[in-house]
């Protein structure tokens, strides 16, 4: 999951750079200055009385704009679309860890002390933790012997969260939930190579007497990558509405008093009043 929210993002970029390119020209040829949106607030005068060529350009401004608002809004509907689906399922998951509260067997004793960043419903005791170090099965050896269930991953030897789960029984559900998360940030299917160096990383350290300290800041570093891809993505989504919404405003009724005031103008004058303003 994480991994096409990463997708989006780079989407994004190369998207805004493209578009940039392409279509920016369209209003520079109509011979105003740097910014667009300077050039329409000089030129857009009441319509009383105005120069053939002034209006022209006018029309060049718009049509230009117009242009590229219609790249923006089709270009960006594909990482929106991948946004709104990423969502619900982030949130579903997020549901079905604070779910695993108080959940199964646990062996008690200390805590392995999570950050609260991670959003557990409770902590993980240390004695939970080592049980899931204790199994000798490789990370492979789990893909080996784990259930397929008609996965695709699976059957292609990646190491899926149901094999994990399927090859420690009796471990504690939110310990195999936070083992496993440090494992893939946010996904359900992890390259077996990575699954096994983390495990090593754990062992070593449990061994060293570190009270999972190592597992601990592993499961804070995964849930800080999801989150900041999260949000990388919403800026990028914010930056496309901006310019979206500039466009739209330039290209079709680029006298609306609240275009020069934005977000407030969308309040006062008002979007009701956008119609009397539209060319």
């Amino acid at each position: 999951m994480n991994d096409q929210i990463l997708a989006a993002v780079t989407g994004f970029l190369v998207l805004s750079n493209a578009l940039a390119f392409h279509a920016r020209p369209a209003v520079r040829f109509a011979g105003f200055g740097k910014s667009r949106q300077r050039s329409c607030q000089t030129v857009f005068q009441p319509m009383m009385a105005v120069d053939p060529s002034v209006a022209e350009g006018i029309s060049a401004i718009s049509q230009g704009a117009r242009t590229e608002a219609y790249l923006w809004f089709f270009g960006g509907s594909g990482g929106v679309g991948i946004a709104l689906a990423q969502f619900p399922k982030l949130n579903a998951r997020r549901q079905k860890i604070q779910e695993l509260s108080g959940v199964g067997p646990t062996a008690g004793g200390g805590m392995v002390g999570i950050s609260p960043i991670c959003l557990y419903p409770e902590d993980i005791r240390l004695a939970d933790l080592e049980k899931i170090l204790e199994n000798s099965m490789t990370a492979t050896e789990i893909v080996q012997e784990g259930p397929k269930t008609g996965s695709f991953f699976a059957e292609r030897g990646y190491l899926t969260y149901d094999a994990f789960v399927a090859c420690n029984p009796g471990a504690n559900p939110l310990a195999l939930r936070g083992v496993f998360d440090t494992f893939a940030t946010s996904n359900n299917i992890v390259e077996p190579s990575i699954a096994q160096a983390q495990l090593d990383t754990f062992r070593s350290g449990v061994a060293a007497k570190d009270n999972g300290k190592a597992f601990a800041n592993a499961l804070l570093s995964s849930k800080v990558k999801g989150y900041a891809a999260i949000s990388a993505l919403l800026f990028l989504l914010g930056i496309v509405a901006v310019i979206l919404a500039e466009n739209v405003y330039v290209g079709w009724f680029p006298d609306w008093p609240g275009g020069k005031n934005l977000p407030w103008g969308l309040l006062d004058p008002g979007i009701a009043s956008i119609p009397q303003y539209w060319i």
